[in-house]
């Protein structure tokens, strides 16, 4: 336990100290956070995990109503996690009924969990915040999960099964009800090395699927425009996250290439058949005039050899036949007997050593193909990257290009407030001088009336004066009253006539402000109107523009995906070439 805790904090702190040097240019080395290194010894024989019919019985599973996630989202994230992993063996192993699944940890928590079986590889993958998987792969179909509830069911190049019966919904449950216990194990149960040399046989057969997932995601522009879309949508430090890991990987699976080469075979599970023959040395067969002789024996069966073991029992028991026939030979043909038989062992010889040759061409051939088949997969990944930058670089350019057009906006309408500003401040303006006018019209016609007025009243006590004095000369005290009568009525037309004159100026004042009034709304209306055609003029420019982006983004994806698909063409065929040519030469 003290081992291990100190591997990851090594780990741990070589990547911290990675991370800091911002000057280091070559991809770290080093082994991933949660990998233990792998076990060198001689693996112990294989124990593999139940099949699907062996599993238990599981509760009944339920189908989403409405998924969260597009349909090609969770076997994309199924092959993002793959591809992240790259090509490196498992972190590590656990216990778990018997067996020993292997599993990967990625550095944002996200796990896979790969068991063998009797019908080949079975995958479970976990995100970094839930003990329930969101897809479980085997040999035939892929089950999509949202929490407890089936999603979706997949063949195995990845695309939708929507035709599937009650019996995938049993299947589903079962491989559920296991990938929650699987889980558990993987992160709490007692984590040990996986050997070098298991996962030098189960390699091709672990990375197939993401191989067959690459080719398929390559064909179907459904898919492929999903997954376009949701790394446009990713923020940039989680898709450096997943670059950064990849690399990482990919340049540990280089450096502990030797020590996978190197490890020792796994022990061959036992099978049926006839019984062994005794490991120990056989006796010698006594050949008549001869000295003894050992017969020879069959090498032990490696991976991949199913035919050496056959053909040289094969020998053994034709020598055995013909050592028994020299036995019982006469004397005088021992001779010619014995001359036969060397000839024969030495033609036997000749065949062992051209099986021998053609097991190690055939195995040269397995690493010349295996190798080729890894650059393939860094090709693809290559192209996978420099298809993610360009894609960043063009989500980069586009928001450039709106924060651009935003800005432009801002600016127009920036000018079109302050002009309309201006028309308002010019107009209230013009309404206050016409405003000042009126009122300086209004104060002198009302000076005038004033002077009027006066005048009428002087005029009014003149005449007044005038009959008063005729008055008191004729008649005082008619003439007493009389003036009081006209005096009366002479102040009621004063006041009339004032009164009208205060309403004369008290109804110019109204319509005055009226006016300024409907002057301010007209002005504000069209401040609003111009404003609103800016705004419009400016969103059908973006618009258009980002048609035009949108358009150039997908002309740009469809060359890369040629362009790639092309140099797969070339590398298949030139591997076929050279298969071709190895083959004529062997012949």
């Amino acid at each position: 336990m003290t081992y291990r805790r100190l591997l990851l904090t090594a780990a741990a702190t070589s990547l911290a100290l990675a991370a800091c040097d911002q000057k280091a240019a070559a991809p770290v080395t080093g082994a991933p956070i949660a990998s233990l290194p792998l076990a060198q010894a001689v693996p112990p024989p294989e124990t593999i995990a139940p099949d699907l019919n062996a599993l238990p019985a599981a509760p009944p599973i339920q189908r989403a109503a409405k998924p969260r996630r597009p349909v090609y989202a969770y076997v994309d994230d199924a092959y993002r996690l793959g591809d992240a992993f790259a090509d490196s063996p498992p972190d590590y192993t656990v216990d778990y009924e018997g067996s020993s699944p292997y599993v990967w940890r990625s550095g944002a928590g996200e796990y896979r969990v790969v068991e063998q079986t009797p019908d080949g590889e079975r995958d479970y993958y976990y995100r970094g915040d839930s003990d329930y998987p969101f897809l479980v792969r085997d040999n035939r179909y892929s089950y999509a999960y949202d929490g407890p509830e089936l999603v979706e069911v997949y063949d195995s190049y990845g695309r939708p099964y929507p035709n599937y019966a009650a019996a995938e919904m049993a299947i589903a449950a079962r491989y559920l009800f296991r990938a929650r216990r699987l889980y558990y194990a993987a992160v709490h149960e007692q984590r040990r090395a996986a050997y070098a040399g298991d996962w030098r046989v189960r390699r091709d057969a672990v990375l197939a699927p993401q191989r067959q997932w690459a080719a398929e995601r390559d064909r179907n522009a459904d898919w492929r425009r999903v997954h376009d879309e949701r790394v446009q949508a990713l923020p940039p430090q989680q898709r450096d996250q997943w670059r950064q890991e990849r690399e990482q990987r990919q340049a540990y699976v280089t450096r502990i290439a030797p020590v996978i080469a190197q490890a020792p075979p796994p022990h061959r599970r036992e099978e049926r058949g006839p019984p062994p023959l005794p490991s120990k040395v056989p006796a010698p067969v006594v050949m008549q005039g001869g000295p003894p002789q050992v017969l020879p024996q069959p090498a032990p069966r490696r991976p991949g050899e199913p035919g050496q073991h056959a053909q040289i029992e094969r020998l053994r028991q034709e020598q055995q036949a013909q050592a028994q026939a020299q036995a019982q030979a006469p004397a005088q043909g021992r001779e010619q007997q014995r001359a036969q038989a060397e000839a024969a062992r030495r033609s036997r010889e000749v065949q062992v050593q051209q099986a021998q040759q053609a097991q190690q061409s055939q195995a040269a051939a397995q690493t010349q193909q295996r190798a080729q088949a890894e650059a393939a997969n860094r090709a693809r990944g290559d192209a996978e990257r420099q298809r993610h930058n360009q894609l960043d670089a063009q989500a980069q350019a586009a928001a450039n290009a709106q924060r651009g057009q935003q800005r432009t906006q801002a600016d127009t309408a920036k000018r079109v407030q302050t002009q309309a500003d201006a028309q308002a401040r010019e107009q209230a303006h013009a309404r206050d001088e016409a405003q000042r006018q009126q009122q300086a019209q209004a104060h002198d016609q009302q000076q005038r009336a004033q002077q009027a007025e006066a005048a009428n009243h002087a005029r009014e006590d003149a005449a007044r004066q005038q009959q008063q004095q005729a008055r008191e000369q004729q008649h005082p005290q008619a003439d007493a009253a009389n003036h009081a009568r006209e005096e009366a009525a002479q102040h009621a037309q004063i006041d009339k006539l004032r009164q009208q004159q205060q309403a004369q100026a008290m109804a110019q004042a109204q319509a005055q402000a009226a006016a300024q009034h409907q002057q301010q709304a007209q002005a504000a209306e069209q401040g609003r109107r111009q404003q609103a055609e800016a705004q419009a003029a400016a969103q059908h420019q973006q618009q258009q523009q980002a048609a035009q982006a949108a358009q150039r983004q997908q002309q740009q994806a469809a060359q890369a995906a040629q362009a790639e698909a092309r140099k797969a063409a070339a590398a298949g065929a030139a591997a076929r070439q050279d298969r071709d040519k190895k083959n004529e030469h062997e012949k």
